[in-house]
């Protein structure tokens, strides 16, 4: 256990129980696209080249679903995978814009018969934060620093910082797992992110991690936010 790096502070937003997500306010997807990049641009390191698909559900309204299948089948070729109730393509980076200008041309009303949005561009990446006076990762804070100790279930180590966002037709949203240093930087840290985050940070899903007195493991706790400080 590296003993300089011994406390991180997690922010998770947001969890399921919370919605899963912050919902973005710019209602067309090229703006929340735009939104969420120069905040990526500014606050983030992705570890490794980004994920990007679209997705569309197959019972979202006619006739905007199959222009919309009709279009991706046309540009990005056949689907990397499909059930009985989606369809999903992998994205190169190229076809972003032509993706937003067809998400957009479906117009807001394309939902799902369970109001969620019928087709949406995804961006999924794990990440590290980045120390706006160097414009390198915070020093310290990496997987590697904390033993790759396992937060959850779902594969997140503390450490790790990740972002996922949905550019969809009638809504979009920001999913949020980060590791910030947890010493007299923190202040910094989560103003810096508030400062370019496209939503506002949640002041309940603050945790801070410690080693257990034997110094094999992590325990945590929840904290106020750093940003009420």
């Amino acid at each position: 256990m590296n003993a300089a790096s011994a406390e991180l502070v997690t922010y998770d937003g947001l969890p399921v129980a919370s919605g899963g997500a912050h919902g973005l306010r710019a209602r067309h997807p090229r703006a929340a696209w735009t939104a969420v990049q120069s905040f990526i641009d500014a606050c983030l390191l992705p570890v490794a080249t980004p994920t990007m698909s679209l997705r569309v559900w197959r019972s979202g309204p006619e006739p905007a679903r199959e222009e919309l299948i009709a279009f991706a089948t046309r540009a990005l070729g056949g689907p990397r995978s499909q059930d009985r109730t989606s369809m999903e393509w992998r994205l190169r980076p190229q076809a972003v814009d032509d993706v937003l200008v067809a998400i957009d041309a479906a117009g807001t009303g394309a939902v799902t018969p369970h109001g969620q949005p019928m087709a949406s561009l995804t961006w999924d990446a794990e990440v590290r934060l980045i120390d706006p006076d160097t414009g390198e990762p915070w020093e310290g804070v990496s997987p590697e620093a904390f033993d790759r100790h396992p937060v959850d279930g779902y594969g997140r180590v503390l450490g790790a910082s990740g972002v996922r966002t949905a550019i969809g037709t009638s809504a979009s949203s920001l999913s949020l797992w980060l590791s910030l240093p947890g010493d007299e930087r923190l202040p910094r840290a989560a103003r810096h992110v508030q400062e370019h985050a496209p939503v506002r940070l949640s002041r309940l899903h603050w945790r801070r991690w410690r080693p257990t007195r034997d110094g094999s493991s992590y325990r945590s706790a929840k904290i106020p936010s750093p940003l009420t400080g």
